[in-house]
């Protein structure tokens, strides 16, 4: 199952020509999407601490602003992930990344890659930047737990589209990342690809700014 899956993401996000977008002042930014192949593939989402300078609190993928030492955003992003919840670096086999996702509260053009790692890591979490992480199953981010913007979830109305699972919501930019990412899943037949056009974030934007979200 493992093989298959791997084999099929990657054809996928190699057929998808990732698009790049500017914004003037914004500083670059990597996540990783961390999956786990073993016993299924499973997404790995931190849960950010209510301290840290940006998107406190919200669920994200591990990530950060590239530094000048990164030699690329890739890997910056394997750093980041390294750093916040300990993923060993000779464990991650990268395999492609989506387009860029500007946000205009925090700042940042955000580049995500997605790895593979075959069995479940070690973790070691950075208690300054993450409180706990997710592990939720790449079959578990279905339509059934979609929810579209606008929409309220324990007395707080969100203004984006998210997924709510098992009671965490993934939500902001974090969401778009994953709506590009199970539609390229779909494209590859992994999964049913997310309902909705996907372009209720275009509404967000101020006007006269590149569209983002927080």
């Amino acid at each position: 199952m493992a093989d298959d899956f791997e084999a099929r993401l990657t054809k996928a996000l190699e057929a998808h020509e990732p698009q790049e977008m500017a914004a003037p002042g914004a500083r670059s930014a990597a996540v990783l999407i961390p999956i786990v192949l073993e016993p299924e593939p499973t997404l790995l989402f931190t849960v950010r601490t209510d301290t840290v300078s940006s998107h406190p609190g919200q669920i994200s993928f591990p990530g950060g602003a590239v530094d000048d030492t990164d030699h690329s955003r890739a890997a910056a992003s394997v750093r980041e992930a390294e750093e916040e919840i300990g993923v060993d670096p000779s464990t991650v086999r990268l395999v492609g990344e989506l387009d860029t996702f500007p946000t205009f509260v925090s700042g940042y053009i955000v580049t995500p890659f997605v790895g593979l790692l075959d069995l479940e890591p070690e973790l070691t979490l950075n208690p300054a930047e993450v409180t706990r992480v997710l592990h939720v199953p790449v079959t578990s981010l279905s339509n059934e737990i979609r929810r579209e913007p606008g929409f309220t979830h324990a007395e707080r109305t969100y203004p984006t589209e998210a997924w709510v699972w098992e009671g965490h919501v993934i939500w902001g930019v974090t969401a778009r990342i994953v709506r590009q990412f199970l539609e390229i899943l779909g494209e590859a037949g992994i999964v049913d690809p997310p309902e909705g056009d996907g372009a209720w974030w275009s509404a967000l934007a101020p006007k006269g700014e590149p569209p983002g979200v927080i």
